[in-house]
């Protein structure tokens, strides 16, 4: 499922970053580490009151074999999918074989309960942005990969301030350079994300 270079370099690499980027590069673990991995955003909002994403987004990405080199580039990670685990009788949202490796690596998209013992998620509301620092909008849960790119194709609806209009189906991909800019005809004022800057994270 890997695509071109020119198809990778549609997000600007600086502004994300992996896990192993924010430990000096040290590998999440062994071939088989299982740690959930968070996807976080930021972004500057004109006039907006939230960013929504669908629970079973299409979430495209850059992943990487944990504690190693091998990588895939514009995978599709969506908790529709169901896929066997070679030599297994488990299924997994994702499933790659990287060079050198005796299993298959896995990932799943997490549907965080009451039961989810992560700090880090608590009061915290998945696949939704309202502003401000940083905060979670998915969860993956990781064995032997880990994700080290995000593209922010969407689709997803934003919903503009003071009961404004609502934008279906947008692509963020703007907003990591020039800005998406619409108008809310309802309000009668412009409407715009700039600046979106995005982190992996373990979370423990």
């Amino acid at each position: 499922q890997a695509r071109s270079a020119q198809a990778a370099s549609l997000v600007a690499p600086s502004l994300q970053k992996s896990p192993a980027q924010r430990r000096g590069n040290q590998p999440v673990g062994g071939a088989r580490s299982m740690p959930y991995i968070g996807l976080f955003m930021k972004a500057e909002m004109e006039n907006i009151e939230k960013i929504e994403f669908p629970e079973d987004t299409d979430w495209t990405l850059d992943v990487g074999q944990a504690g190693g080199v091998d990588k895939r580039e514009r995978v599709t990670v969506s908790m529709k999918e169901e896929v066997e685990i070679p030599n297994s009788k488990g299924t997994a949202n994702f499933v790659v074989k990287f060079e050198g490796s005796k299993a298959g690596s896995t990932m799943n998209v997490v549907t965080v309960t009451r039961k989810t013992d992560v700090k880090a998620l608590k009061n915290q509301t998945l696949n939704e942005y309202s502003g401000g620092d940083f905060s979670p909008i998915a969860v993956f849960d990781c064995r032997g990969m880990e994700p080290t790119r995000w593209y922010p194709v969407g689709p997803c609806k934003v919903t503009a301030a003071d009961g404004g209009k609502v934008f279906e189906d947008v692509d963020l991909t703007d907003a990591e350079g020039d800005g998406w800019c619409e108008y809310d005809d309802t309000n009668d004022q412009p409407v715009g994300i700039t600046g979106l800057k995005v982190e992996f994270r373990v979370l423990k």
